[in-house]
C-alpha cells in the first residue's frame, strides 16, 4: 500500500461522486459550510485536484445521483423536514455550468444513460446526457460505469457484531463498540471501528490476511463521527479524516 494523495479542504467535505470515463475516472468532491463552498475534481490518472466552481446557490437541495463522462447528475430536493424530489439537474463538471433541469417527482435508474422519471401522473424515460424525454428505450452499447465499493455495515445490536468484537479483542487487543464497517479484498481487510478512549473515536484499520496491520488511522472523534468511513474504487482506498482531509491510498 502506498499513499497516493492527501488534501485538506478549507470547508467540510459533504459529498463524493465518480465521473469521467472508465480509462480516465475522476472524483467529484463537494466541500462547503453554511454560507459558501466549492466543487472540486480529482483526477486519478495525474493525481491532481482542481476547483470546478463555487457550489450553486441552492446547493443544500442538491444530492448526487450519478456521473457521466462530462456531467454530474443530481436530484434537486424540495425544502422542508421531509423533502421529496423536485427536479433532475445536470451540471458540466469542467466548469460547473448547469446544462438542464427537468421537473420530476421520482427518479429511478433504468441503465447507465437512462432514467425513469415521474412528472405528475406520467412515467417517462429520460436520457441523462441531454435531458431529453425519449419515446422508447434506446440501445446503450457503450456504457460508462463507476463501480465503487462501500463497506458492509454492522450495528452493535446485530448478532454478527459479537464475532467481530471477539476478533478485534483477540487479534488487535481492541475493545470495539457501537458498530463496524468492513471490506474484504483478495489480500487485504479494511475496517472502520469505534471505541471509547476518553471520548468516542472512529478508526480505520487495514491489515493483510495474516492480520498484520498495514495502516491504522484516526478518522474522527466526538461530534465529528459518523459521516464518512471509506470507499474502494479501482484499487484505491479513499477515506476522510476530521471531515476536512481527503486521503487516497493505492493498493
Amino acid at each position: 500500500m502506498k499513499k497516493k494523495f492527501h488534501y485538506r479542504f478549507p470547508q467540510q467535505i459533504w459529498s463524493l461522486g465518480y465521473w469521467g470515463s472508465k480509462d480516465a475516472p475522476k472524483l467529484w468532491i463537494e466541500a462547503k459550510d453554511a454560507s459558501q463552498g466549492n466543487w472540486y475534481s480529482y483526477e486519478f490518472g495525474n493525481n491532481e485536484i482542481n476547483i470546478i466552481s463555487p457550489v450553486p446557490s441552492h446547493h443544500s437541495h442538491l444530492q448526487w445521483l450519478k456521473g457521466r463522462e462530462k456531467l454530474g447528475i443530481f436530484v434537486r430536493l424540495q425544502s422542508g423536514k421531509n423533502p421529496g424530489i423536485e427536479a433532475i439537474e445536470a451540471y458540466e463538471l469542467q466548469n460547473g455550468k448547469r446544462q438542464y433541469a427537468i421537473e420530476s417527482q421520482q427518479a429511478k435508474d433504468l441503465s447507465e444513460d437512462q432514467l425513469i422519471i415521474q412528472q405528475g401522473n406520467s412515467v417517462l424515460l429520460m436520457d441523462v446526457d441531454s435531458g431529453k424525454i425519449l419515446e422508447q428505450q434506446k440501445e446503450s452499447p457503450d456504457l460508462t460505469s463507476f463501480p465503487y465499493e462501500s463497506p458492509h455495515h454492522i450495528e452493535e445490536s446485530q448478532e454478527q457484531f459479537n464475532a467481530f468484537k471477539q476478533f478485534f479483542s483477540l487479534k488487535f487487543s481492541l475493545q470495539i463498540a457501537k458498530g463496524l464497517d468492513y471490506w474484504e479484498g483478495k489480500d487485504k481487510l479494511v475496517f472502520s471501528y469505534y471505541l471509547y478512549d476518553g471520548a468516542w473515536k472512529n478508526y480505520l484499520l487495514v491489515c493483510d490476511h495474516e492480520f498484520q496491520i498495514l495502516l491504522h488511522e484516526l478518522l474522527e472523534e466526538g461530534d465529528l463521527m459518523g459521516y464518512h468511513t471509506f470507499q474502494i474504487f479501482q484499487n484505491h482506498l479513499l477515506f476522510i479524516q476530521q471531515k476536512l482531509q481527503l486521503e487516497i491510498y493505492e493498493f
